[in-house]
């Protein structure tokens, strides 16, 4: 997804003219199965934005996702906090052959010299990065408060029940244990409600 315009297209509500207070609560309110076909449609929007780009990535051998049902990087974001990329430039060096890609469905193993793959074919490397280690908040729960807390707690972020974030801007099965994650508009945004619960905690109006 290039960041301009295609990234964009899911604020466009915030250039459209309406005060920043209504946009957020606009963005707070709308309901997932609507949020869900918005997104479908900026989605559609983008895929033809980058049309050329994307075609020739494909040529390149990068395979192309669009998210669960053609959601997009956004509900990618909002379910699993990741599995999408923004073109910085990286693309555009895949495009012109001075990045090359290599699919890890076609490794058979690694080797002293760097990759052996399933054709036999061995290629050099200086260093080989395994980026695999992101285990998600409910991992680091356990690691902080034991794994008696995160088995309570449960999973943090990612849609739940009630569609909305889990143990996310809310208060989680643990007393004293608030969570508030994601973007800079979703912190803005969402840290006067969680603010909100918390005085009304301590000010005795909720239990």
């Amino acid at each position: 997804v290039n960041i301009e315009p295609s990234a964009q297209l899911v604020y466009e509500l915030y250039s459209e003219g309406p005060p920043l207070e209504d946009c957020d609560l606009i963005t707070a309110s709308v309901p997932l199965a609507l949020a869900r076909k918005a997104h479908q449609l900026a989605t559609a929007h983008a895929r033809e934005l980058d049309r050329p780009l994307l075609e020739q990535l494909e040529r390149k051998g990068f395979r192309l996702d669009f998210g669960e049902e053609d959601t997009g990087w956004q509900f990618k974001y909002l379910t699993r906090g990741g599995g999408y990329y923004f073109n910085v430039g990286c693309s555009d060096l895949v495009v012109e052959g001075k990045v090359r890609l290599l699919q890890f469905a076609d490794i058979a193993r690694f080797v002293a010299v760097g990759a052996q793959l399933a054709s036999g074919e061995k290629l050099p490397a200086d260093l080989v990065v395994l980026a695999t280690g992101y285990q998600g908040q409910e991992a680091l729960v356990a690691k902080l408060f034991g794994e008696h807390i995160a088995r309570r707690v449960g999973p943090v972020w990612g849609f739940g029940e009630g569609q909305e974030l889990r143990n996310m801007f809310q208060r989680t099965p643990q007393p004293g244990l608030w969570f508030i994650a994601g973007s800079f508009a979703q912190c803005r945004i969402y840290s006067k409600y969680l603010a909100l619960q918390i005085k009304a905690l301590e000010a005795g109006l909720i239990r």
